[in-house]
């Protein structure tokens, strides 16, 4: 018995893709409406990891800026650097004294025989510190670097500009939102689709189903041929997504590029990776398999011999 419903199977798969190869232009045009539905929340998915990366490389626009306490002294100050230059989140830095900030301060604020009139220097040391490009897609560890140099104690206070940083991990979060949404909502239009093609291959094979209930044949029977051909159109949709997507990033790939590079960025759009053409066989499989039951389990069991 097992023998048997094995060799249906494998008599099932070679039928219904014979039934594809028969009607080419319908086959691809379902398969291609389906991999346009697949695609959308594809490209948007792949937007978002593309900034990500994006967000990784671009380096802060400003440096962070490390105010020294008035009363460390040179030692004290030295030992900081020391320090500093030991965290791996740190690039590089460079040490303004408190003279080089009043003389620097002096030259370009206009303010210079006004200083001069101050019986002290009211100006701090500062560290202008440059973190590692990484960073820039990690708010969190941004956050624990400035806290951690926050507690040395010869540090007063240390400022940055994290604005556009939260600005740009807001836009990705909506992003990955609307991918997941999108995604929804078009797979629902997948379901629809595969029902209605579904729904047209069983009435024209109608006088078959009903052979097939008159000798014997149960609704699973009747059922298996379009299941598989609803899997075979997923998958392929799923396929041609993973491709319109790719030909998308290698079409838009090289504008993008020279963009960043105008921004002293080595960013390189990278395309969908092996990773997502599983994840989209499988999307594709799973709903046109679901949307063929959802069909065949409602009009194949309509279908009796009178």
């Amino acid at each position: 018995m097992l023998a048997g419903y094995v060799r249906h199977h494998k008599e099932t798969v070679h039928t219904s893709l014979a039934r594809l190869k028969a009607a080419p232009l319908q086959s691809l045009m379902t398969m291609l409406v389906i991999a346009i539905a697949l695609a959308l929340p594809a490209s948007l998915h792949t937007l978002v990891d593309n900034l990500r990366q994006l967000g990784g490389e671009v380096e802060f626009s400003a440096r962070m800026t490390v105010f020294l306490r008035h009363d460390a002294s040179q030692q004290q100050i030295d030992e900081l650097l020391v320090t500093l230059k030991a965290m791996e989140d740190v690039d590089e830095l460079a040490f303004v004294s408190r003279e080089e900030a009043l003389a620097e301060f002096s030259a370009t604020s206009g303010f210079g025989d006004v200083l001069g009139l101050l019986d002290e220097n009211p100006l701090p040391a500062v560290v202008l510190l440059k973190p590692v490009a990484e960073l820039g897609g990690d708010p969190a560890r941004v956050t624990t670097l400035i806290e951690t140099i926050a507690r040395q104690p010869q540090v007063d206070d240390v400022a940055i500009d994290l604005a556009w940083l939260q600005r740009l991990q807001g836009l990705l979060e909506v992003g990955r939102k609307l991918a997941w949404a999108l995604g929804a909502a078009l797979g629902l239009g997948v379901l629809l689709i595969m029902g209605n093609t579904i729904r047209l291959a069983i009435e024209n094979r109608r006088d078959e189903i009903v052979v097939v209930k008159l000798i014997g044949g149960t609704n699973g029977y009747v059922r298996r041929p379009f299941l598989y051909t609803g899997l075979w159109y997923g998958v392929g949709g799923g396929a041609m997504a993973w491709l319109l997507v790719w030909l998308a990033v290698v079409l838009l790939g090289g504008t993008a590029k020279e963009l960043a590079t105008q921004y002293q960025s080595s960013f390189t759009p990278t395309g969908p990776g092996f990773g997502n053409l599983v994840l989209l066989l499988l999307s594709g499989g799973v709903l046109g398999l679901l949307g063929a039951w959802i069909a065949v389990s409602q009009y194949a069991r309509q279908i009796e011999p009178e």
